[in-house]
């Protein structure tokens, strides 16, 4: 009967309306670079691309950049714990693995390819004015981590010789906000400086039946600063260059202070916690030449230094150890695209990156030390067609990309080992070297007649590399214990896309997008067939491994409607369906065909409305999301949720405004993917001082 649902509703979302405001302006002429890497008109694109504008940002009621994310169709925030957690972003059914969505600001990729995580936290919210959400595989220009689609967060440019913002903000849990930017155009420079800082005591996150005597509120402390400089060589070219700093430390919810343990001296002080400090810095080049063809030229870099502390209690000792991680991400990605004859542009690349991890779990309270490090060397080269067939209506956009890659210096490694490691001594090695490929082919074709309609059909395959967590870590994870797998394989997804937009009036657009897609040699977590004692329980030792076939279908829905002056509705739907196809195992394990993904919810559904007037801005935003599996065999359940979110602003006095925003405002609470305890209702006031803008 649920299949018979989920056809039915893909059935009913072959058409997907939209009524926009200004189209004419603001979409039909919308300017995008995610989905080719050039300047386009959003239509001229045969592929699914929603466009977040500055308005909609500022609008949004958003404690953190991913909340900009809800009102796009097929995006599955999790942030269980809000600003508290960590978030993970998948999109149109690619489930809770990280790194299947490319995540990038202004062009440079902030995915870290340890564990292909983005930390949504140091992104700032307030030096992002544009958003670009590209659906479907990306891998053909962008190469892994774009095998689910790509987010780009593009930062504004200065319009004025000085201009800047400051706002101080208040809120539930002592939560202290400010953000501070200032920025200017003087002739041929640019610059731009930022900076913010957030504290927060935080909340208890664990669930009830959990909680025990040690158990404390999550705290929360962050800052962040950025700075960016550009010189505009002349009207065609352009160099700039970009680094930021972030710092954040968040608690885990326990303390075992002041219990006078006999080692109560080696606990963490005012609890365990995690500390991420993230440098990173980019260089751009931009030209474009007399003949019309343009290069465009970036290097960047991106250091992580990560501290986890694990604490736990055997009778009256502590045993601690302090995972300490250092991510290295590099890369060169160039671009130059040229127009051999009208109606005709080619593209061509090569990218270069490299990623390393450095880490070790070091005991505080044994000698043990466990050491692991692995390096991944990525090499891509792409050559992407976009034909437009003379005067016709019709255009051709293909592209091929072959990418190779090198893991090598894996080592994982036991040093002075105890008790405490003993179970790890077995796997101390070095690592297999492993060399890998993938190619990455498109091709889509569109028919586009500006201001009346539009019908696109395309395929692509995408690609993910590895994991270096998965290829060279060994240790404890949530019920058991994982080994390293050196020689574990990229992940593929070919992807097969009809849309269709109509453009009925200037206020009014519909549209439609329907998918199929199928994942091959998908990435997931299987049991070994042993077992070992860890904390007293017998836990499965697992293994990151290539399982299969995995299909994924689905449709999505927006609807905007500007119903009066000042007022304007959004709605959003999206129902994915997921089926694990076929599912390979080393042991005798359950069969998971026919089983769905895990923590993928069919129904995701989002409704804001924003009205602008003389008393009080008002944005409301409605989110719904149905019901995830929570384990492999599809037994045990997350329930579906909703929330209402809530903002009130308006301006004061001469560039002073004040909002009121409101979370979660009902108060539901719910369990999110990462079995912590929402934080309920939460209210933040602000003051800001926008001047120059």
């Amino acid at each position: 009967m649920k299949k018979f649902y989920g056809i039915l509703v893909l059935i009913m979302m072959t058409c997907q309306i939209v009524f926009s405001q200004e189209i004419d302006t603001v979409n039909l002429s919308t300017v995008i670079i995610t989905a080719t890497r050039n300047e386009r008109n959003l239509f001229e694109v045969p592929q699914r691309v929603d466009v977040i504008s500055c308005n909609s940002i500022e609008n949004m009621p958003s404690l953190a950049a991913d909340n900009l994310l809800l009102m796009v169709p097929g995006l599955n925030i999790s942030r269980g714990a809000s600003i508290f957690g960590s978030a993970n972003i998948s999109m149109r059914g690619m489930g809770n693995e990280a790194g299947r969505v490319l995540v990038m600001v202004d062009g440079i990729p902030i995915n870290k390819g340890d564990g292909g995580t983005v930390n949504w936290n140091a992104v700032n919210v307030s030096d992002i004015s544009k958003i670009e959400v590209l659906k479907g595989p990306g891998s053909t220009v962008h190469g892994g981590n774009a095998m689910g689609g790509v987010i780009n967060l593009i930062s504004p440019l200065p319009t004025k010789p000085l201009q800047g913002n400051v706002s101080q903000s208040i809120g539930t849990f002592s939560t202290l906000q400010t953000t501070v930017g200032l920025q200017g155009l003087n002739k041929k420079l640019y610059w731009a400086v930022n900076g913010g800082f957030r504290t927060s005591d935080g909340y208890v996150t664990t669930p009830v039946d959990e909680q025990n005597e040690y158990t404390i509120p999550a705290f929360l402390y962050e800052y962040n600063a950025g700075a960016r400089a550009g010189y505009l060589i002349n009207n065609m070219s352009k160099l700039e260059i970009a680094g930021n700093y972030y710092s954040g430390k968040r608690g885990t919810g326990t303390d075992f202070t002041g219990f006078n343990f006999k080692n109560d001296e080696l606990a963490a002080n005012n609890g365990a916690y995690n500390l991420f400090e993230v440098i990173n810095a980019h260089l751009s080049y931009a030209n474009t030449f007399k003949n019309n063809s343009s290069l465009k030229l970036n290097f960047y870099t991106q250091r992580e230094n990560y501290i986890n502390i694990k604490e736990s209690l055997k009778d009256t000792i502590i045993t601690r150890y302090d995972v300490l991680s250092i991510r290295d991400d590099y890369g060169f990605l160039s671009n130059y695209t040229i127009s051999p004859f009208k109606g005709n542009t080619l593209s061509l690349g090569i990218d270069l990156r490299y990623n390393a991890v450095d880490a070790a779990d070091k005991y505080v309270t044994s000698s043990d030390k466990v050491i692991n490090k692995g390096k991944m060397g990525l090499y891509g080269i792409y050559l992407q067609d976009e034909l437009k067939f003379r005067e016709t209506p019709f255009s051709l956009l293909g592209g091929i990309r072959f990418d190779y890659a090198i893991f090598n210096d894996g080592v994982f490694k036991v040093e002075n080992p105890t008790r405490e490691t003993a179970f790890l001594s077995d796997f101390s090695s070095n690592l297999d070297n492993t060399v890998f490929s993938a190619i990455s082919p498109r091709l889509s074709v569109q028919y586009y007649r500006p201001e009346k309609f539009r019908v696109y059909i395309g395929y692509s395959k995408g690609y993910r590399p590895p994991l270096l967590d998965d290829m060279c870590r060994t240790g404890r994870i949530s019920g058991g214990m994982k080994i390293a797998n050196p020689n574990l394989k990229p992940e593929y997804l070919d992807n097969l896309e009809l849309g269709t937009d109509l453009f009925l009036t200037k206020k009014m657009e519909f549209s439609a997008s329907v998918f199929y897609s199928v994942g091959t040699d998908y990435h997931a977590y299987i049991s070994t067939g042993d077992s070992i004692v860890l904390n007293k329980k017998l836990r499965p030792i697992i293994i990151k491994s290539n399982i299969g076939k995995v299909g994924l279908y689905g449709a999505e829905l927006s609807f905007k409607l500007k119903a009066v002056k000042n007022l304007e509705c959004l709605f959003s739907y999206s129902y994915t369906f997921t089926d694990i196809i076929d599912y390979k195992s080393a042991t005798d394990a359950e069969d998971l065909s026919g089983k769905e993904l895990v923590y993928q919810p069919k129904d995701l559904l989002n409704l804001t409305a924003t009205w602008k007037n003389k008393v009080v801005n008002v944005t409301t935003v409605f989110s719904y999301k149905g019901a995830q599996w929570m384990n492999d065999i599809n037994t045990e359940e997350l329930e579906s949720y909703y929330m209402i979110d809530l903002q009130l602003w308006r301006p004061v006095y001469y560039g002073m405004y004040a909002s009121l925003m409101v979370q979660n405002l009902l108060d539901n609470h719910y369990i999110d993917s990462r079995n912590t305890i929402a934080p309920g209702r939460l209210i933040f006031l602000k003051l800001g001082y926008n001047f120059g803008m």
